[in-house]
């Protein structure tokens, strides 16, 4: 397995993914928002996303988002979104 930061490239294993995060939480299955905010997202810089992957293919992601510390005074990230494919949850993915 391996995690590596997603890229524009990547949306196609992306959207399944996120709209499979999106359902998990109760909302309807909607291919063409996902790619939209995931395309905007990615495109804006507004969040990183890392991918995990093996040879069988996109197992799961995180998009974190960047925010600001004003006790450390310094950029930290909120990890906002973790999701992990049914079939491949247990296996380190997360």
């Amino acid at each position: 397995m391996r995690v590596r930061r997603a890229g524009l490239g990547d949306l196609a294993f992306l959207v399944p993914l996120y709209d499979g995060y999106r359902q998990f939480y109760r909302q309807p299955s909607d291919p063409a928002l996902a790619e939209r905010f995931l395309r905007e997202r990615l495109t804006r810089g507004d969040s990183v996303i890392f991918l995990a992957e093996d040879e069988s293919g996109a197992l799961g992601f995180t998009q974190l988002y960047p925010i600001f510390s004003s006790i450390s005074a310094a950029p930290a990230w909120v990890l906002n979104d973790l999701f992990v494919s049914p079939g491949a949850r247990r296996s380190g993915a997360g």
